[in-house]
């Protein structure tokens, strides 16, 4: 077994035993040492253990962003177990369904009101171990996993209605983890953010490389403040690097173009990732003084990053005298393009096919299949879906995968790839992959709903979720109260910006939607309703 392909929890195991006394973790509520982080690993794998999880079981991490969901997520792979990455705080139906389509039975939470309230929202018995024990001298070694066995499950939005489980194996997440330490350099000096929501795969992103390097996790109080209230917090945390969604850091480019100002003085790398970002946010960041940008690409199936696009400071995008406003894009001379995806780890492989599965010219467009030993396992529990998504790869050995990712790419003479688009209705909203049948299937579920459809309409520059539906004969439906009914049940970035009642969805003769003849929900009204 090559270093790339020792099991992350084996080597973050072995780096607590070389650095014992370096901080693992910086949250709000403390700091852990590695021996800390290690010891109430053990404990809560203890006590896992002793309810009878092992390997292919999953166990909820019911805890918040911070140093106990860090002793959960460890503990779970201590146990031998996989942990399965959801919001504790989502709507008690969403819990449900999550919970029962992974088929778990135990938790990690931090004691026993937590366990009680957790038992109450999820309305079942789970086993649960609290993560503020200490592990006795004695206790067992880490379960030894194996390379093929299950790593963690994580929910994306799904095009049946359904939310997908994704099931990624330790072999994958171990390269993709040594792959990213590598490109990043990341090293035992570093203290990086932790920034993503704890149901986000791009947490595990910002924990694990730094802490399998022996460097430090810095957990953000808040990650819904405005750039300019994080500067502060990385300043005082002496944060090196950062991986932030691409909304957010463009947010933070046109601030700094508003409002010129030195940025945290230890503040070396950004990676930004989860949508497309924008190159003349780029020449704003970089006339800003801002150090070296990362655009990272990939999907939950992918575990996680699969390209990277490396960019560095040099002229604005287009003419060497041509400037970015904050507010506009850049001046005459200068283009604003979408940056490239770039070029795939070490270990992917990146495939441009056509309509007939044969690669595409370069400058051609195709859709993008990735494959290599970055894929996941496919989908939990779900075989039939799992063959449909992850196809037999005919370019490699008999046995090997692809993944079809849906997304329209070009690869340039230099193999670097640039996106053109979906070819479904997936949509990227703040960060999350959003399948609209899923919205139309939360929509419908409410009683007075007799048809409806959901699409992306573009918004002051990004893409809302707008709901058009009909209300059954007789019934009186209003769009806000629609609106909190699926917020009840569905997670934020699922519910609809905005919904529009109509008598009736707009319908050809042969039955199909009328696209053309929906109503523009932004042209009157008020603003549309932020995301519960």
């Amino acid at each position: 077994m090559t270093p790339d392909d020792t099991p992350v929890p084996l080597r973050i195991a072995r780096q607590a035993a070389r650095t014992p006394d370096a901080t693992a973790v910086s949250a709000p509520e403390g700091e852990l040492t590695y021996r800390t982080f290690d010891r109430r690993a053990r404990a809560v794998a203890g006590e896992l253990r002793a309810a009878g999880a092992g390997p292919e079981d999953t166990v909820l991490v019911g805890t918040d962003r911070g140093a106990d969901w860090a002793v959960a997520v460890l503990g779970a792979w201590y146990a031998g177990a996989a942990p399965l990455l959801v919001d504790p705080a989502a709507p008690e139906e969403r819990l449900r369904t999550l919970l029962d389509a992974a088929g778990t039975r135990y938790a990690v939470v931090t004691g026993h009101a937590a366990a009680a309230a957790l038992r109450r929202r999820s309305g079942g018995e789970l086993f649960w171990a609290g993560t503020r024990g200490d592990a006795p001298d004695t206790a067992a070694e880490p379960a030894a996993v194996a390379p093929g066995s299950l790593a963690y499950v994580l929910f994306t939005s799904g095009s049946t209605g359904r939310p997908k489980p994704v099931a990624v194996g330790h072999a994958g997440l171990a390269r993709q983890t040594a792959a990213l330490a590598a490109r990043y350099g990341l090293t035992a000096a570093d203290r990086v953010l932790q920034f993503a929501a704890p149901a986000f795969d791009v947490s595990l992103e910002e924990a694990l490389p730094t802490w399998c390097t022996g460097g430090t996790a810095v957990f953000v109080d808040d990650n819904l403040a405005p750039p300019a209230e994080l500067e502060p917090f990385l300043a005082r945390r002496h944060v090196t690097l950062v991986n932030l969604p691409t909304p957010y850091w463009a947010q933070w480019a046109k601030d700094l173009a508003r409002r010129p100002r030195p940025l945290p003085p230890a503040l070396r790398h950004v990676v930004i990732g989860s949508d497309a970002g924008r190159t003349a946010d780029l020449d704003r960041w970089y006339a800003a003084g801002g150090p070296p940008v990362t655009s990272a690409y990939g999907l939950t199936e992918s575990t996680i990053t699969a390209t990277c696009h490396e960019t560095r400071p040099g002229p604005p995008t287009g003419s060497a005298d041509s400037t970015c406003s904050a507010d506009s894009t850049c001046s005459t001379g200068s283009t604003d393009e979408v940056i490239p995806l770039g070029l795939p780890l070490d270990g992917v492989r990146a495939y441009v096919l056509d309509g007939a599965m044969e690669p595409a010219a370069d400058d051609e467009a195709g859709e993008l299949y990735l494959a290599g030993p970055c894929l996941a396992r496919g989908y939990h529990g779900r075989p039939a879906l799992t063959a449909e998504r992850f196809v037999a790869d005919p370019f490699a050995a008999p046995g090997e995968r692809m993944y079809r990712t849906g997304d329209r790419v070009r690869r340039a003479s230099d193999g670097t790839l640039r996106f053109l688009g979906r070819t479904d209705d997936q949509v990227k909203i703040r960060g999350h992959r959003v399948e609209l049948k899923e919205v139309e299937t939360a929509v419908a579920a409410h009683p007075d709903v007799v048809d409806v459809v959901a699409r992306a309409v573009p918004h002051r520059g990004e893409p809302r979720v707008v709901a058009y539906v009909a209300a059954a004969p007789g019934r009186a439906l209003d769009g806000e109260a629609l609106r909190r009914h699926v917020a009840a049940r569905v997670p934020g970035h699922l519910v609809p910006a905005r919904t529009c009642v109509l008598p009736a969805l707009p319908r050809t003769p042969g039955g199909k939607l009328d696209v053309r003849a929906l109503p523009d929900p932004f042209t009157a009204g008020p603003a549309p309703s932020p995301a519960p």
